[in-house]
């Protein structure tokens, strides 16, 4: 049984990344970070639709966000929302801090994080029981079979990382003093707040 499960998570990360590339084809960016500070995120909900959210600073030092609805349906960009950030108040509102936005996504430890596979040993509590007449250790672990995925990728001048991981905020009601975790909640929560993503 464990073999099948382990089996069915490379699958699913191997068809993920295929998807990405596709993606990345259509949206006519290259697979490569080509930016000095740059972040994709793909969340990928169980369906037909992955939404891709892209920050970077071009060469110009101006900092964009782009935000991408694709359908895997129709093999199309659906929608794109572009913002350029501006350095002076419009009017009474005022400017977002591109900048300050970077950092808040930094700080939530983007550079380092890894993919949830390898902290699922963190899951659970052992235990010692009992397996046919042998004291063995054993965890008792959540899965949740069904939700968002998201992949990460970052780089922030000469440090690049690249991570997956799927429902944090439900693996945290069970794992509340998980690192990472919390970290992957933290950076969705700044994208959620300056992006509504």
């Amino acid at each position: 049984m464990k073999l099948y499960f382990f089996f069915f998570f490379i699958t699913v990360f191997n068809c993920f990344g295929q998807e990405v590339s596709e993606i990345n084809q259509i949206l006519e960016i290259p697979n490569t970070l080509e930016y000095q500070q740059e972040i994709r995120i793909y969340k990928d909900s169980i369906g037909s639709k992955t939404v891709v959210l892209r920050i970077f600073k071009d060469q110009a030092n101006e900092w964009i966000a782009q935000k991408f609805w694709y359908s895997e349906n129709i093999k199309s960009v659906t929608k794109i929302d572009e913002i350029h950030f501006p350095k002076e108040s419009i009017g009474k509102l005022k400017p977002k801090d591109a900048e300050l936005i970077w950092l808040n996504i930094l700080i939530t430890n983007v550079e380092f994080l890894p993919n949830i596979e390898a902290i699922r040993y963190k899951f659970g509590k052992p235990q010692i029981d009992l397996d046919r007449g042998k004291r063995v250790i054993s965890r008792t672990k959540k899965h949740v079979l069904d939700g968002v995925e998201y992949r990460v990728y970052v780089r922030n001048g000469k440090n690049t990382n690249s991570f997956s991981f799927e429902n944090p905020e439900i693996y945290s009601k069970y794992y509340p003093t998980v690192d990472e975790l919390i970290s992957y909640n933290e950076l969705l929560s700044v994208l959620a707040k300056e992006f509504n993503f």
